[in-house]
């Protein structure tokens, strides 16, 4: 393989937006430098020792490594003979929810979609059959069907399901009728659906698992005098949320998770499980943690291995002072990791991939952090270095901070068994110039 089509490859083995399937020979354990926590643990133990329905939330910084933990989870529960219904609700150009404009509704008609399709042929699908048939006319009138009635069999009740999502995702015009319609109708959807949930729990003798994805990027919407959106759903339909005959994961919003209502939440959910970053620094000197720093070396390492049988150092990095600055300028959180690594692949010639490539790469990923701050946010960020806290805010500027990874969440277990969990900038916004200058004017008060 020339070096002009090893950089092709290796460009490609960086994507960072892809979940790893479980089994992927590139799949890295960070549990011992994120908390020593396991999702398979901490939310698969719940649902399969449980006698009855679990409803949990899942969360963490986009991009962390949430949907690959999830579709871990997935496969374990299958292992250990539970039906599981994955999905991710929605993608960047896919899926059944619009990112800007989420209600509970649009969830319901997710699950609904969802459950039908992966479990068809396991269970009696009559009652959606029912349930779409007494609305028929309805649909009718919303242009979702050209259906004849008498032709409502489970091959036209999937794909109308499709429909129905796909309208509330892509048009908006027609959004809120279908949102009325569901409204109106909620009670009856809901028996419908989990009429067909138990059939596939009677037929199988399984117990049957849903695992909705993504609905952590659904933004959050404030209107003055009136709850959040992610409030909205997560809190006040909280009933309809934990409505399903079955064991349900949620993803959700990290910025909820640390907002006025995370009391309320785990009263509702129980604790949810948070997935922190990779501890590659320590928390009082700021110096590399050499176990994390091997575990993200590694993690690029293996996504060397599936293009070529090249020494990482220094046939495809220079030397290991190039790779650690690589691995230190993410702060741990991968999808960085994999951005910055794929950028000094495309700025590389030939290889190996230089000191100057990578200071180049970690450059133009810079700017974004620095215009994702506005200038009243710099104290904030500055006492958060400090600290290495956060305030519990009641405006929340600590948590958009967070929301937006200009400030980063790490955790691990002291010498009393204790969790600690601690923060600090992102270290691609410390690396500037405009942050030393701020933390030297900082320092000097």
């Amino acid at each position: 393989m020339t070096d002009r089509e090893l950089l092709k490859a290796l460009f490609n083995s960086f994507k960072p937006d892809a979940p790893l399937k479980p089994g992927d020979p590139r799949y890295v354990d960070f549990q011992a430098v994120r908390g020593d926590e396991d999702i398979l643990t901490e939310l698969g133990g719940y649902i399969l020792s449980d006698e009855s329905n679990t409803y949990r939330l899942y969360s963490g910084h986009r991009g962390s490594g949430k949907s690959t933990e999830l579709r871990r989870l997935a496969k374990h529960l299958e292992d250990e003979g539970c039906v599981v219904v994955y999905f991710a609700a929605a993608t960047d150009d896919a899926g059944d929810l619009s990112f800007q404009d989420t209600q509970y509704q649009d969830i319901l008609l997710s699950c609904t979609r969802q459950l039908l399709d992966k479990l068809a042929g396991r269970a009696d699908d009559k009652p959606l059959q029912d349930w779409l048939h007494k609305r028929w006319q309805q649909l009718r009138d919303l242009a979702l069907t050209e259906v004849e009635l008498q032709g409502l069999t489970l091959t036209t009740a999937i794909p109308m399901f499709a429909k129905i999502t796909a309208t509330v995702r892509k048009e908006p015009t027609k959004r809120e009728e279908i949102r009325k319609l569901v409204e109106a109708n909620t009670e009856s959807l809901v028996e419908a659906l989990n009429a067909f949930i138990r059939s596939a729990k009677q037929d199988s003798g399984k117990r049957v698992v849903v695992i909705a994805d993504n609905l952590d990027r659904i933004a959050l919407i404030q209107t003055e005098g009136k709850p959040t959106n992610l409030e909205e759903i997560f809190i006040n339909r909280s009933e309809l949320m934990k409505s399903l005959d079955c064991h349900v994961v949620y993803t959700v919003p990290i910025a909820l998770l640390y907002s006025k209502s995370a009391s309320d939440l785990q009263d509702i959910y129980g604790k949810p499980q948070i997935l922190p970053m990779v501890m590659m620094q320590e928390r009082e000197s700021g110096d590399p943690v050499e176990e994390g720093m091997e575990q993200l070396r590694v993690a690029i390492a293996r996504r060397v291995e599936q293009v070529c049988d090249r020494p990482l150092v220094p046939e495809v990095f220079e030397s290991d002072a190039v790779l650690n600055l690589l691995c230190f300028s993410c702060g741990g959180h991968l999808r960085d990791l994999m951005h910055m690594a794929r950028d000094a692949v495309n700025l590389t010639p030939q290889l190996p991939i230089t000191a100057k490539q990578v200071k180049r790469a970690i450059a133009k990923f810079r700017p974004a952090y620095l215009a994702a701050l506005s200038e009243n946010e710099w104290p904030l960020l500055l006492e958060v270095h400090k600290t290495k806290r956060k305030l519990n805010d009641v405006d929340g500027k600590y948590h958009s901070l967070l929301a937006r990874r200009c400030i980063l969440e790490y955790r691990f277990f002291d010498e009393d068994a204790e969790i600690v969990t601690w923060y600090d900038v992102h270290p691609l916004i410390r690396g500037t110039k405009l942050f030393r200058e701020k933390w030297g004017a900082y320092e000097s008060e």
